[in-house]
């Protein structure tokens, strides 16, 4: 699963620099009232163009969830377990769905027991008509690195194409970080870019 901010991006580069494993990279345009879903596809586009110039071929596909007439912001993790259940049907052999949780994030252990509990019981529904394959695997290949780490082991110039706010600020010729929110705050003092 990709969203276009640094943990994502440097996942999706450790996946296709380190296997030759086939790799499906999905985006889920999220729209909610914090209205970042334009930044972050700016910033998926990109990254995947760059990837895909540079590395080995992978397949890319998004979908789309549309909150934004409702006042609460969904709990991301949970959208992303449905999508993942949705694109594992949706890949031949699929048997692992990557995430680029990091172990420092608030309530990790709890919130990717929550996401996988999700995830098993969307996917059992699934495996009841015979689709599917008898068991997906979960994978955190950046779990246990930092964000300075992240930042450290990309090119500076795939660096400066992600996204992580959470509230991005519309000026007159492009999105700008908030600089307020977790995102921006986790990210402080390693691009100026966000």
């Amino acid at each position: 699963m990709f969203s276009g901010g640094l943990d994502s991006t440097a996942m999706l580069v450790k996946l296709l620099a380190g296997s030759e494993e086939e790799l499906r990279v999905h985006h889920i345009r999220m729209g909610n009232k914090e209205e970042r879903e334009a930044a972050e596809g700016r910033a998926v586009a990109g990254i995947v163009a760059w990837c895909r110039s540079r590395y080995r071929p992978f397949r890319y596909s998004e979908s789309g969830l549309d909150f934004r007439e409702l006042e609460a912001i969904p709990i991301d993790y949970l959208s992303i377990a449905f999508v993942a259940c949705q694109v594992a049907i949706d890949t031949p052999r699929c048997n692992r769905i990557a995430v680029a949780s990091l172990a420092r994030d608030t309530d990790i252990e709890n919130r990717s027991a929550r996401q996988r509990r999700v995830f098993d019981a969307l996917y059992e529904c699934y495996r009841a008509r015979k689709l599917g394959e008898p068991h997906v695997e979960w994978v955190y290949p950046v779990y246990h690195c930092t964000k300075k780490e992240l930042a450290e082991a990309l090119p500076g110039e795939l660096l400066q194409l992600t996204w992580s706010c959470r509230r991005p600020v519309r000026n007159v010729e492009r999105w700008v970080p908030c600089g307020a929110c977790k995102a921006c705050l986790a990210r402080q003092g390693i691009s100026a870019q966000n």
